[in-house]
């Protein structure tokens, strides 16, 4: 780990988690060639908004994000490679921050936004949120009020489900989380606020508490509630965004039953080489295709969202019950 780690948090400077990030990231810029091509290569992104009934969703074309959109996530492909996200098997001349001994903060190497980073732990074990959501919190807290942190499930976004790991990026990247505070108030268990998202071709569920026990129980009972409707005995299907502000958590959760829709399989013109992860389904949707860039509209986004994302009666079921 020695040679891996730019700094420690805590730490005897007493600089703030996201001023720790700043200085990692400008350094690996200068020390990192790899960081340093992909960061030029964003400010030549070709991104283009479009309208979707109430929402908009911004597209980007970004190439370099084609090995994770096609990562094969199945049990066969997984046993037969290296992970990529234990320590010793990173690039050469990458480090990052040692956060409370358990886990480490890296650029991410195929940044979406500047100062994209990903949190692994230094244990090798799989991705799943039930035993994570207390260092997610923790995370979101010490990272306030700049950044968001993100999890993408295991089957829905996760290029590397086998080992557990977070995202974070500028809250300011991401307008959408912002206007999710126009949700509607569905009930109050325990003092965590339950909240819907409607018109948004998403199942958008949001739970807000300033208890952070109170919110690992609640969730653990939407989880297991959720696993009762579905039928399903692993992780639900999720994409999670943790946000600290003002002494209140915010879990902003999007619902799937799928993670990627059945016209990324096509084999003829009709393939769409999208895979939605958090950042797709939270309006940002990535293609690494130009030609995929191009042709989309908004009523093949609406669809990829409707087809990806847990019916609406669904989600009203699973509320009610929690």
């Amino acid at each position: 780990m020695e040679n891996r780690t730019f700094a420690e948090y805590p730490g005897n400077d007493n600089l703030t988690l996201p001023a720790l990030c700043e200085k990692l990231f400008e350094t690996q810029k200068m020390n990192w060639p790899a960081l340093a091509d992909a960061c030029c290569d964003l400010t030549s992104l070709r991104t283009r908004e479009i309208i979707c009934g109430s929402y908009k969703v911004q597209l980007q074309y970004n190439p370099i994000r084609a090995l994770s959109s096609g990562a094969k996530i199945d049990a066969e492909s997984i046993k037969k490679r290296p992970c990529f996200l234990c320590v010793g098997n990173l690039p050469d001349g990458q480090q990052g921050i040692l956060y409370h001994k358990s886990y480490l903060v890296l650029c991410n190497p195929a940044p979406i936004f500047y100062q994209h980073f990903t949190i692994l732990t230094l244990q090798h074990q799989p991705q799943e949120m039930g035993a994570s959501l207390n260092s997610l919190l923790q995370m979101a807290a010490d990272m306030s009020p700049e950044y968001a942190v993100f999890y993408n499930g295991p089957a829905c976004g996760a290029s590397a489900p086998d080992h557990l790991h977070f995202q974070m990026i500028p809250v300011s990247a991401l307008p959408f989380l912002q206007t999710l505070k126009a949700a509607s108030l569905v009930k109050e268990v325990s003092s965590v606020r339950f909240y819907k998202a409607d018109n948004l071709d998403r199942c958008v569920v949001i739970l807000e508490s300033k208890s952070r026990e109170a919110l690992l129980e609640q969730f653990d009972r939407f989880v297991k509630v959720t696993q009762k409707t579905i039928l399903v005995k692993n992780e639900p299907l999720m994409n999670i965004f943790c946000i600290y502000e003002n002494d209140i958590w915010r879990l902003v959760i999007f619902m799937r039953q799928k993670h990627r829709p059945d016209a990324y399989f096509a084999t003829d013109d009709k393939r769409i080489f999208i895979s939605p992860g958090a950042l797709d389904m939270a309006g940002v949707m990535i293609t690494p295709l130009l030609n995929d860039f191009n042709r989309l509209d908004s009523d093949i986004i609406r669809g990829i969202y409707r087809e990806v994302s847990l019916p609406a009666e669904m989600m009203n079921i699973i509320l009610s019950e929690v």
